[in-house]
This record gives C-alpha cells, sequence and structure tokens, in this order.
C-alpha cells in the first residue's frame, strides 16, 4: 500500500472515529478534550525522604526597656509592621530632663572653676619666673623662693582635681544624655510586632518587655534531620559553602502553598535534640513574593544520598483540588482521574506516588484544565510527537479488497 492511500485511509479512519464520537456526544454530553499525552516513567534517581520542620526568622527580639518609668506612649499593637529606629514606646522623662539639666550645669561650673586654677596657676607661674631671675643675680630671699615654688606646685594640683571633676561631670552629662533617650525606645530593626507587653500607665522597670518583633526579611527554613541522613545533607552543605552554581536544593513544602520552594542548606547545627535525637538544619528559602511568615510549618525532602528507581510524570499534568493533587491518564480514550502523592521535583518531572499509575501510563499534559473523568480524548500528541490513529481493520480489509478488484 503506497504512503498516500495510507493517509487517505488514516484521515478516513480518524474523520469516521471524530463522526462517530461527536454524534455520541451530541445525544449524551460535552464534545472530547482534545489532549496532549505524556509517559509515566521509571528512572534511576537521587532518593530524598521527607522530614517536617517551620519557618523561623533570623531575627527577633523581645523589645526590653534600658531603664525605669511611668509608660506615657506605647504606639505599637501586635501585627503592626514598623521600620528601623521607628519610635515603639515612650516613658515619663520629666525627671531625667531635669537630671540634664543639672548635669549641664554642673559642667559649665567645672569648666569656670578649671578657668579659675588655670590662671591662678599662670599667676603663680609667673612670680616663681621672677623669684627665680633675682636668684639667679644673688637678690632673691631663700624662704620666698621656697614659698613660690610650692604655691605653683599646689595650685598645678588644684587644676589637675578641677579637670577630674570637669571630667566627672562629662561623664554624668553622658549619661543623662543616655538616659533620657533611653526614655524613647525604638525598633532595633524592621519587622512586625508579633506581641504587645506594655500599656499607658504601666510602670516599666529596667529589662522589662514592651514589645516582640520579628524581622520578616530575613527568613529561614528549620528542619530536623535524623543522623542516618545527616551525612548527605553535610555533603550538601559543603557544596553550598563552595557556592557551585549547581549547588543542591532542598525542596520544602507548605500546606497553605500549592507548589514547593527550593532552599539550601545554610548551616548544620551539630548538636542534637537530646530527646528526639534529630539534628537541626537551617536553610537558606528563595521567597522573592515575600510570601512566608515565621511559624509556618512545612515538610521538606531530604536527599538520602542513595539511588532509586522512582516513578515520575510531568509537572504539567499535576492538578489540585481540596482534596490534593491528582492527574488524568488515558484509559482507553477516556480520561480517568488519579490522585498522586508529590514527593520532590526533579528538572521539568515530579517523583510521585499513586497506586493507579505505572511506567508506561500515558498522563494528560495538555488539555486537562477543564477535564472530568470518562471524557473522551483526542489525542493530538505523545511524549512530543504527532500521534496517528491506528487505522480500523474493517476499513482495510475494504481498500485492499478495492484495490485488488
Amino acid at each position: 500500500m503506497n504512503s498516500s492511500f495510507q493517509r487517505v485511509l488514516t484521515y478516513c479512519s480518524t474523520l469516521a472515529a471524530l463522526t462517530l464520537t461527536s454524534g455520541v456526544l451530541a445525544q449524551n454530553g460535552p464534545p472530547p478534550a482534545m489532549v496532549m499525552l505524556e509517559t509515566v516513567k521509571l528512572e534511576m534517581i537521587s532518593d530524598a525522604r521527607p522530614v517536617t520542620g517551620e519557618i523561623r526568622s533570623r531575627r527577633s527580639a523581645e523589645l526590653a526597656s534600658q531603664v525605669s518609668g511611668l509608660a506615657v506612649e506605647v504606639l505599637v499593637d501586635a501585627g503592626d509592621r514598623v521600620e528601623k529606629g521607628q519610635i515603639i514606646a515612650k516613658l515619663d522623662a520629666h525627671r531625667a530632663e531635669l537630671e540634664l539639666e543639672r548635669a549641664q550645669s554642673q559642667l559649665l561650673s567645672d569648666q569656670s572653676l578649671i578657668d579659675q586654677r588655670l590662671a591662678d596657676l599662670e599667676q603663680a607661674q609667673r612670680d616663681l619666673n621672677r623669684l627665680q631671675e633675682l636668684d639667679s643675680r644673688g637678690s632673691a630671699n631663700p624662704a620666698q623662693l621656697d614659698q613660690a615654688t610650692t604655691l605653683v606646685a599646689s595650685r598645678s594640683a588644684q587644676l589637675a582635681q578641677a579637670r577630674a571633676d570637669l571630667a566627672i561631670s562629662e561623664s554624668n552629662l553622658a549619661l543623662a544624655q543616655k538616659e533620657l533617650k533611653d526614655k524613647t525606645i525604638r525598633a532595633p530593626f524592621a519587622g512586625t510586632i508579633t506581641m504587645k507587653q506594655a500599656e499607658v500607665g504601666q510602670w516599666v522597670d529596667r529589662g522589662d518587655a514592651i514589645c516582640t518583633i520579628v524581622s520578616m526579611s530575613d527568613l529561614e527554613a528549620r528542619i530536623d534531620v535524623p543522623q542516618t541522613l545527616l551525612p548527605a545533607v553535610e555533603a550538601a552543605n559543603a557544596v553550598s559553602d563552595g557556592q557551585a552554581a549547581d549547588a543542591p536544593t532542598i525542596q520544602i513544602m507548605l500546606p497553605s502553598f500549592p507548589d514547593p520552594m527550593n532552599a539550601r542548606v545554610h548551616a548544620v547545627v551539630p548538636q542534637a535534640d537530646p530527646l528526639s535525637r534529630l539534628f537541626p538544619v537551617r536553610l537558606s528559602v528563595e521567597d522573592p513574593n515575600r510570601q512566608l511568615r515565621p511559624g509556618m510549618s512545612l515538610s521538606a525532602m531530604v536527599p538520602t544520598g542513595n539511588k532509586a528507581e522512582l516513578m515520575t510524570v510531568s509537572k504539567d499534568a499535576i492538578l489540585r483540588n481540596p482534596s490534593g493533587e491528582y492527574v488524568y491518564f488515558n484509559n482507553n480514550g477516556a480520561a480517568a482521574l488519579a490522585p498522586i502523592t508529590r514527593q520532590f521535583s526533579v528538572g521539568n518531572r515530579v517523583v510521585v506516588r499513586s497506586p493507579m499509575l505505572r511506567e508506561g501510563v500515558q498522563v494528560v499534559v495538555e488539555g486537562n484544565e477543564r477535564m472530568f473523568p470518562t471524557q473522551p480524548m483526542i489525542i493530538q500528541g505523545i511524549d512530543g510527537e504527532p500521534y496517528t490513529p491506528p487505522a480500523q481493520s474493517q476499513p482495510e480489509e475494504q481498500a485492499q479488497r478495492g484495490s485488488e478488484s
């Protein structure tokens, strides 16, 4: 049979199938779905195991007061976002202002006393110089010379004492300024207030908490890894430390997000939890849309260091509904639904588990958006190649008999 006749025969077969399907569906339901299929594969892949964890902030602080005082303003509440340096609360500063004024006055007094002591020393030094000049001519009174020398020493000591008092006054002034400044409590970094622990009218002692602030821009994932998986995780950490472009990633899944997120090993805490015997591992998370929040629970797929034959499907085949993730597969030309459990991604494919899938099953990767179970399918391609329906045996026999006659 030549190729032209084969193409004609194929076209007629396809047209007959479409006509028959359309006639049935015109009476019984909507038209068939135009679909592209890809085959379920078994591949040798580096295996991974799930572990649990949570999102944490690298910067979290219980913001405390450095001084005592009565809270006269508390300007934040739980949930408020604050910037670095923003005023959080104010304590009664009247006493601190008075202490500052007194320290400033004492400083001015000490500076004036230094001027006086310096003038006295200069005068005593001039008197001593004159007597020393007379003594060099042999006309000075020794007693007067001794008194002048003693007076210069006394004036020098008085000046030194005045300068020491000035240094103390300067320190007292600095302390008074800090005391007044500390009456205003500011955010040490940008973040979100998670707890408010002081109210207006409350007496706050030194060290008492005003609020708890958490940075939302410096988040990480913290997972707990059993010691059997620790060597593979430490190997991934060593590659990440080298900042290699192909450093391995660990995929984390959060219940509130449909798609997994990529993370890299940041650090392995070398001390295991004494009760669970699990090692904490810190992961740097890629979160460009700022969707993560501290305290979110997660699961992560941690490499085991071993390879295994695992079942994979194209990521385009995976759909989600309130019950979980699923795929549609080709069941003799009709759509059938198979629930899946996602494990982790490998490029454009996803390692999955499903009791209804096996190697060679064809899953729908295009045309599955509005598909429903038992819906007939018109297959346009499989694994990226155009699909040609097999010719029906009856039309082919009739065509052969026609060519023989």
